[in-house]
Order: C-alpha cells, then sequence, then structure tokens
C-alpha cells in the first residue's frame, strides 16, 4: 500500500456519519464560529451592497437576507453547520434529539438580531438563541 491510501480521512464533513454526543462546545469554540461566520457574512453582504449599488437601509435589509439564507442553508444542508463549526469542529443539534428542522433553524437565525443577544452567552449557560430555541452547540470532536 502506498502512503496516500494509509492517510486518514480528514474531510471537514467526516464525523456526521458518527454518533452525536452531547459534549458541549466550548465558550472559545462559540467563539471562534461567531468570528468565522461573522467575517463571511460581513463579506457577503459587502459585496451584494456593491454589486447592487445600495444605500444605508437597503444595505441593512440585504444584510438581514442574507444572514438569514446563510445560517438557513448551511445549518440545514450541513447537518447543523457553518463554515466556522466546520473548522471548529462543532455543530448544532436539538437538546431533544429530534433532527432540525428548517423553521427551526429560520427561528434560530432570527434570535439572533436581538440587540445585546451575543452578549447573552457571557451572562449564561446558553446564549438566547440556543434557549429560545431549545438547540445547543455540541463538539463533534
Amino acid at each position: 500500500m502506498d502512503s496516500f491510501n494509509q492517510t486518514k480521512n480528514t474531510d471537514l464533513l467526516s464525523d456526521l456519519q458518527e454518533p452525536v454526543n452531547f459534549n458541549r462546545a466550548s465558550k472559545g469554540q462559540r467563539f471562534a464560529n461567531l468570528l468565522i461566520d461573522s467575517i463571511i457574512l460581513g463579506v457577503a453582504q459587502n459585496i451584494f451592497a456593491a454589486i447592487l449599488g445600495l444605500g444605508t437601509f437597503e444595505s441593512i435589509a440585504i444584510g438581514l437576507i442574507v444572514n438569514l439564507a446563510y445560517y438557513t442553508c448551511m445549518e440545514g444542508f450541513a447537518d447543523g453547520r457553518t463554515v466556522g463549526k466546520m473548522v471548529t469542529g462543532t455543530r448544532v443539534v436539538s437538546t431533544s434529539g429530534e433532527p432540525l428542522t428548517t423553521g427551526r433553524i429560520m427561528l434560530r437565525t432570527v434570535c439572533r438580531w436581538v440587540p445585546f443577544e451575543p452578549f447573552s452567552m457571557l451572562f449564561g449557560d446558553a446564549p438566547w438563541h440556543d434557549t429560545w430555541t431549545d438547540t445547543t452547540v455540541v463538539s463533534s470532536k
């Protein structure tokens, strides 16, 4: 056998077939998820705003649409993952063990728009968008 066939599969989605553990992701992992996803969203929103030549109000509306589409598509089609979650080896799951629905993912995203919501993680066990939607982010590693 050559060394290529002996190397371990390092695909970011390779652990999706493994059973879900409920070891909550650390606050550091959660912060890294927020940072990575915010950078991606910021770039995407600015590109759309520049291409469409939008003013401030329209840019905000496009930002919300891009935000909703990003989280809904990523968490819905990548088994509870965004790019940030793929990098940190985490994913969102329902606390009851039920599969995530598109409605729950969308509600989770809209909850993120509540003013000061990102700070809710600092003062409690889970951020509001987890608490309000009965979800949590777990470590897949």
